[in-house]
């Protein structure tokens, strides 16, 4: 609407050319964000058009500068560079028909250089919110994650570590001041071995709840497979794993490494798996299927259940299930939070 006023009051409306030029130079605009490379094209066929055919105004080709300034948001870099190139020059020869080289086309390439530097800036700006959007994620995740952790230690050493220490303490007395039989005593001691030995556990425990940075990391997903496969778990090819990025590589590894141990347990030796990598800018999706052989336990395990509550607090999905050839699916959806809106697979 602001760009038809501008080019009344400029004189171009309403059009000496043709309503459809001038329509063709305006309506386009309204889907510049999402077909930015096909909405400079049209804008720029039509602003030639309308340049070549009647008496030109610099305000003609301010629809093209918008369709510009959005071009730098376009996935492929032939699209941001190329085109938009392209329709600079293309701009400046028509104005130069009419205004010679420095105030037709000297002035125009100026500005839809400037119109498209602004609009690479402000994506540029756009890609360090969604990065700062990204971290402020994590670190409210890890936070969160934090928290559980602190109430767990808390909860461990108020009931089970404090039940067991008085368990000891009366076993302790027991065996200082009561009068057992041998077979007795020995039943009291090893009691007490086993019951030290939990207070230690728990203790151990504590500790990496309260600082589990110092905690060596599990085994990677290629070991996990290379042991499934040892005990009788058949993959049909080697996953292209490699190609997840590495914002995403460790949790779209448990789900890999999770959703295999699951396919050979429920279905013993012998049971192939099929894994599937689907790489987007915004997202990784991971599809595994095997053949189930047996019935599957009801219900998800714990390990499904606790990727499925961390994909769902990054925006992501987690779906396990019967497939349509009868075997048992696992679909994984992780979304690239940091990925930058310009990013191309």
């Amino acid at each position: 609407m602001l760009v038809a006023v501008l080019l009344g009051v400029g004189g171009v409306w309403p059009p000496t050319a043709g309503p459809a030029l001038v329509t063709g130079q305006i309506l386009p605009l309204a889907f510049r964000r999402r077909f930015p490379g096909w909405v400079l094209a049209v804008v720029t066929a039509a602003t030639l058009a309308s340049l070549l055919t009647t008496q030109p105004h610099n305000i003609d080709y301010v629809p093209v500068l918008i369709a510009l300034y959005t071009v730098p948001s376009a996935r492929r870099a032939s699209v941001r560079w190329g085109l938009g190139g392209l329709s600079a020059a293309a701009v400046g020869a028509a104005m130069t028909v009419s205004k010679g080289p420095i105030d037709g086309a000297l002035l125009a390439v100026a500005v839809c250089v400037v119109a498209w530097l602004l609009g690479a800036e402000r994506q540029r700006h756009a890609a360090e919110r969604a990065e700062f959007a990204a971290q402020r994620t994590r670190f409210r995740l890890a936070r969160l994650a934090a928290e559980r952790r602190e109430q767990t230690a808390r909860r461990l050493h108020d009931t089970l570590a404090r039940t067991t220490t008085v368990m000891l303490v009366q076993a302790e007395a027991l065996l200082a001041v009561g009068e057992l039989a041998d077979a007795d005593r020995a039943r009291v001691d090893a009691m007490l071995a086993a019951g030290r030995d939990a207070l230690g556990q728990v203790r151990e425990t504590l500790r990496d709840l309260r600082d589990d940075s110092e905690q060596p990391p599990g085994p990677g997903v290629a070991a996990v497979l290379a042991e499934l496969s040892a005990a009788g778990l058949v993959l049909e090819e080697e996953p292209a794993l490699h190609r997840i990025p590495g914002q995403v590589r460790d949790l779209a590894d448990r789900i890999v490494s999770e959703a295999a141990i699951n396919a050979l347990r429920h279905n013993g030796p012998g049971v192939r798996l099929r894994v599937g990598v689907e790489v987007s800018p915004e997202s990784v999706r991971i599809v595994l299927r095997n053949d189930q052989h047996g019935q599957p336990t009801a219900g998800a395990g714990y390990g499904l259940d606790s990727l499925r509550a961390q994909l769902a607090a990054r925006g992501g999905s987690l779906d396990a299930g019967p497939a349509d050839d009868g075997g048992w699916s696992v679909v994984a959806v992780i979304p690239c939070l940091a990925e930058p809106a310009t990013a191309t697979q």
